[in-house]
């Protein structure tokens, strides 16, 4: 495959070698072992080096001339940039040598040294200029191509000669500050990846207003795909002391907030300002460096914030101002608006309105945005959306005040319906906003007490006067039929009762509209009201029973309306069956006989209803036509007694017993009779309605019923 003579030197070639000819001036063969042929990177042509075996090796050295500065920019043009380098350094030292020879005495030639010294300083210069925009750009498209991976390399190379270079100026006696070493390169290269990061990146003039989300996501996407891309392409062609990724990080961090500071240099809009928070506080830091590090790990120690902390600072304090300034301005108007609507459109029947919707609406977009950026901003925002709220709803509660006096002194005309229909819509307005009043106050419950309890206070007197005006119109229909319960009549007459729940019944078709819970104190009050009127006809002591069977039979009523009572506020949804034994208690002690079955009767109703005293229990014994004190007496005393063992007398009793739980203590006693005969008192009660009849008779008005003689047996 090899000749084994050389032509040139005219010798038997050792088997395996191979005679290589260098030309300068004159041609010199030199033979060579093949297994120590080889190319070095030396300025020269190359060294090659002969293998002490060979007995005939002619020379060991051989030398080129010097590439002309022509020639190193060629070089550096073709991207041969190692070799490039090389011949700069060479040139460079040259400069250094005419240097130091200018330093010597004047002679005839220093001047013309020192002129050529100096016009090849500058062609130095001008070389490395050039030089280093050919590795800049290599490193700038290297990141998106998979194939620059030879040129980064002579990148490598040529910034790993230049360091080792810097390292031995400095170890050098000739090293003096101000001159152009060192050069370091590799300083120059961290900048080129800040600006291959500063140019990739969307430009902040890019950003329109009201639009920082979608800018934002682009500058996500680009940092995202262009570290993904150093990954791959770049990083395992720079040696580990490099730290290659973790400067390609750095790069793009500095750049982004480079981009986010000068966006924050103008006033945002206040959706900007959440996009951004949010982008900062968990975006960033998800999304970007989340992302990267899932592939790539790295450390976020040596990554900077994005912003100043006075610039986060303010763009919360904008964040806050803008609450404010919607609770006081913008919730204002709605509410002006919304009370015009109310005077307009009383002739329609609409039990839902959107005022409730429209100011929640509008401020939980800020109590969102803000708990989605972080505890402590969320926080702030919800205590200042709490304390305009309870202003708001005060101000709500003033408008509401205002239209039920309008209503009631009939300045809006008389609209019955439309009344009834808008009074449910103000109070089904009350739910949601306790919802988001609490959802606020949660946040942080230490200083949302006097703001959540002033909040509360305003619903509350909004849905306790929508339930007393409801109430109170209900009870105008039902209260004339009332005047003829527990009569004689009544004994064989259902209809006052029938007219009672027929009445309730046709309210509450428009009662049931009203949303829960002001739904159920509605129905409560009601349910409260109509068996505490119940009970007032009963103590009115208008029906005396003369036998067994008359109670049986007094029983018996009592006893049936109070099971439809039960049954008709059980279909209502009441949760108050607490008031439904009231009446069953009554008929039994009414029914019962023997003194023992009485007194154990009511002591079950003193127990179940704590406000029952002795004159309420003293009406029912006159009613049963009871008149021996001494039976009496010995059930009287067991009311005594329960009041006694409950730890003191009425007052304290009914001080303990909320309203809610209070029935018989609103009920009084406008007859009773103790000891009479019940034959004196019936010739009593006939005489005086003799001589009543003698006297002129009052006129009867539309709340009064007139009294019969014949109501007491």
């Amino acid at each position: 495959m090899f000749p084994s003579h050389c032509s040139v030197c005219e010798e038997d070639l050792p088997l395996g070698t191979v005679c290589v000819c260098v030309c300068v001036c004159v041609c010199v063969c030199v033979c060579l072992p093949l297994s120590t042929l080889r190319r070095t990177n030396e300025a020269t042509s190359g060294v090659l080096t002969s293998s002490p075996s060979l007995s005939h090796t002619r020379l060991t050295w051989s030398v080129f001339p010097s590439p002309s500065v022509l020639e190193i920019l060629q070089l550096v043009k073709k991207r041969d940039l190692l070799l490039a380098d090389t011949h700069i350094l060479e040139l460079e030292q040259e400069c250094n040598e005419s240097a130091a020879a200018a330093t010597e005495p004047e002679d005839a030639g220093s001047s013309s040294v020192k002129d050529g010294g100096r016009r090849k300083a500058k062609d130095v210069e001008l070389l490395y200029e050039e030089l280093q925009k050919e590795l800049w750009a290599v490193v700038r498209e290297s990141l998106r191509s998979p194939t620059a991976g030879p040129n980064l390399g002579l990148v490598v190379q040529v910034l790993q000669q230049e360091e080792q270079t810097d390292k031995d100026w400095a170890a050098s006696e000739a090293a003096a500050p101000g001159g152009p070493r060192p050069r370091r390169l590799k300083q120059r290269w961290r900048e080129a990846v800040e600006a291959v990061a500063g140019g990739s990146l969307p430009q902040e003039t890019e950003f329109t207003a009201g639009e920082l989300d979608g800018y934002l996501d682009r500058l996500r996407a680009r940092v995202v795909d262009d570290l993904g891309a150093a990954k791959r392409n770049v990083v395992s062609i720079y040696p580990e002391e490099y730290q290659p990724f973790e400067v390609y990080v750095q790069s793009y961090h500095q750049a982004v907030a480079r981009r986010l500071q000068a966006i924050t240099e103008n006033q945002l809009e206040i959706t900007d300002i959440y996009s951004l928070l949010d982008w900062l506080h968990n975006m960033y830091n998800r999304d970007v460096l989340g992302t990267v590090c899932i592939t790539s790990p790295f450390s976020r120690s040596h990554l900077s914030p994005l912003l100043p902390s006075e610039t986060v600072d303010r763009l919360e304090l904008d964040c806050l101002n803008s609450v404010r300034a919607k609770v006081t301005t913008e919730l204002s108007q709605v509410l002006e608006e919304e009370e015009k609507r109310w005077m307009e459109t009383l002739h329609i029947e609409e039990y839902q309105i959107t005022l409730a919707k429209t100011v929640i609406q509008r401020l939980q977009v800020d109590l969102e945005r803000s708990a989605s950026i972080n505890r402590s901003l969320g926080s702030r925002v919800a205590q200042c959306s709490l304390n305009g709220l309870a202003d708001f709803l005060y101000s709500f509660q003033r408008k509401v005040e205002m239209f039920h006096e309008g209503m009631q002194s009939g300045m809006f005309g008389d609209n019955e319906d439309g009344y009834v229909s808008k009074t449910i819509a103000l109070v089904n307005c009350c739910p949601p906003f306790r919802g988001f009043v609490q959802r606020c106050a949660q946040c942080d419950p230490s200083v949302s007490e006097d703001s959540l309890r002033r909040a509360n206070k305003a619903l509350d007197h909004i849905v306790q006067q929508g339930v007393r005006v409801l109430s109170e119109r209900l009870y105008l229909h039902i209260r004339p039929f009332f005047e003829r319960l527990v009569k004689r009549k009544w004994l064989s007459n259902t209809e006052p009762y029938e007219q009672i729940e027929a009445l309730i019944k046709e309210h509450f078709k428009k009662y049931h509209r009203m949303d829960s819970p002001p739904y159920q104190l509605l129905v409560a009050e009601v349910h409260r009201r109509v068996v505490m009127e119940y009970l007032r006809s009963v103590m009115r002591g208008r029906i005396i029973c003369t036998s067994a069977k008359m109670r049986k039979r007094m029983a018996g009523r009592l006893r049936d309306e109070g099971t439809q009572i039960k049954v008709l506020f059980k279909d209502l949804e009441s949760l108050s069956s607490w008031l439904d034994s009231s009446l069953s208690h009554i008929s039994e002690i009414i029914q019962l006989e023997d003194v023992p079955s009485i007194q154990m009767e009511v002591g079950v109703l003193v127990r179940e209803f704590p406000d029952v005293r002795k004159k309420h229990v003293s009406a029912i014994l006159n009613i049963r036509g009871m008149t021996r004190q001494a039976e009496r007496q010995e059930i009287l005393n067991i009311v005594k007694d329960i009041e006694s063992s409950d730890g003191g007398g009425s007052g304290s009793g009914l001080a303990r017993l909320s309203r809610d739980h209070a029935l018989f203590s609103e009920v009084p006693v406008t007859s009773e009779v103790h000891c009479l005969n019940v034959g004196l008192s019936r010739i009593a009660l006939t005489a005086s309605s003799c001589f009543s009849t003698l006297r002129p008779r009052p006129r009867k008005t539309r709340t009064s019923v007139q009294e019969n003689p014949d109501d007491v047996l």
